[in-house]
């Protein structure tokens, strides 16, 4: 299964896991989720004058992190980023829930 965990306030992705709805290449759900992860990584790093500090991104083998510090005034313009893409993979959630787990911190 893989596990989203969304920490909104401190701008925080994690994505671990296999969704193991298909053969490794052919994973629809896997690549749906990695491709939502992928855009965020490259919006933000496309992004990066937003921001106060370097961007955190990792990914390894299915483990992917991506922390940022925006600056002040430009919060709301990441924190839309990240919660476009957390729509996306809600969806995906929703749909596969044998496969995938979301998990927003502070949201019941």
């Amino acid at each position: 299964m893989i596990e989203i965990k969304f920490e909104p306030n401190t701008f925080t992705l994690d994505v671990t896991g296999h969704a193991e709805h298909g053969k490794k290449g052919e994973d629809i759900v896997c690549s749906a989720i990695s491709i939502l992860f992928y855009t965020l990584a490259e919006s933000l790093n496309q992004a990066k004058h937003l921001m106060q500090e370097d961007i955190d991104i990792t990914n390894d083998d299915g483990n992917g992190h991506i922390s940022c510090k925006p600056k002040e005034e430009y919060e709301a313009n990441v924190s839309l980023m990240y919660w476009t893409i957390l729509n996306g993979m809600e969806l995906i959630a929703n749909n596969y829930e044998k496969n995938v787990s979301l998990n927003v911190v502070g949201q019941n």
